[in-house]
């Protein structure tokens, strides 16, 4: 058995806010694989920046809801939804994966839907500087027969030299002298002078990391990775020698930086092509995960 994204989508929500953009991903991402929302097991929000700053209840769960998945407890069902909330930042989608892995693998779920959306939490006024790109990504995970399919290991980590530093590339958070009494619609948002350097170092730890513990048939493999830093992908394709580097171009997409990158290149995969899965972001963080195209091409 292995664990493969059956279907991807993505949603352009500018000024709509977290929830909406993961409720549209998720539910075109179910249509693309035929499925209804109550054939979900568990759902996994990635997403960090929320709707008018809700701390409760877990955003996961407002999403469960707007899509209509098992919202409420049918005795004798036989079967309901188990969501949650995971924020890890950009890394966040692997650190879901390696869970939604485990839960394939042991039987606890058959379909696993991980979204991530990223939005001001003001809404429609969103401020020129919002460093993030709104928008969001869908990946349905799944068990399959092909073994030779799938998702391999996942690593995640901190930065080798991250005990060294006061700064973590990337504070959100409210200001409570600037939002006086528009806290729900306030964040403030600093980025590092130098994260784009930050985060090559920690991807290229990451990557070297990686390399050496699972084999990888490197030069043929394609490097896909978040939108954090732009060209990221290409410099360290052309570092490691891999085949090509694919990232979406355009402003941090956040949580859902690494899934639009899967999703824009899904249509141009085939049987047997290896991918290098890389997330960098915030900590500074990150992490991979190798992946196989199934016969099927999933």
């Amino acid at each position: 058995m292995s664990v493969i994204i059956e279907s991807t989508a993505t949603a352009d929500r500018a000024g709509q806010g977290s929830i909406d953009g993961a409720i549209s991903a998720a539910r075109e991402c179910l249509e693309r694989a035929g499925l209804r929302p109550n054939d979900i097991d568990v759902l996994v929000n990635v997403g960090v920046y929320r709707d008018g700053n809700v701390v409760e209840p877990a955003n996961s769960a407002l999403i469960q809801l707007g899509l209509g998945m098992h919202p409420d407890y049918v005795a004798g069902s036989g079967r309901s939804t188990f969501s949650f909330d995971l924020r890890n930042g950009a890394c966040g989608v692997l650190d879901a994966v390696h869970a939604a892995t485990a839960l394939l693998y042991n039987g606890t779920a058959e379909k696993v839907l991980i979204v991530g959306s990223e939005a001001h939490p003001g809404g429609v006024d969103t401020p020129a500087d919002f460093p993030y790109a709104e928008t969001a990504a869908a990946l349905l995970l799944a068990r399959s027969t092909d073994p030779g399919a799938g998702f391999g290991p996942v690593r995640v980590g901190p930065a080798l030299g991250r005990a060294s530093r006061t700064d973590p590339g990337v504070r959100g958070y409210l200001d409570l002298k600037a939002m006086g009494t528009d806290g729900r619609r306030t964040v403030s948002v600093d980025v590092a002078d130098g994260y784009a350097d930050m985060l090559e170092q920690a991807a290229t730890e990451a990557l070297t990391s990686y390399l050496a513990a699972h084999p990888v048939t490197v030069a043929a493999a394609t490097l896909v990775v978040n939108n954090a830093a732009p060209g990221l992908a290409d410099s360290l394709a052309a570092a490691f020698g891999f085949a090509r580097g694919v990232q979406r171009t355009g402003p941090d997409a956040g949580s859902a930086g690494l899934g639009l990158a899967i999703h824009d290149l899904r249509e141009r995969l085939s049987p047997g092509d290896e991918l290098v899965l890389l997330a960098a972001g915030a900590g500074p963080v990150a992490g991979c995960a190798h992946y196989v195209v199934g016969e099927d091409g999933r």
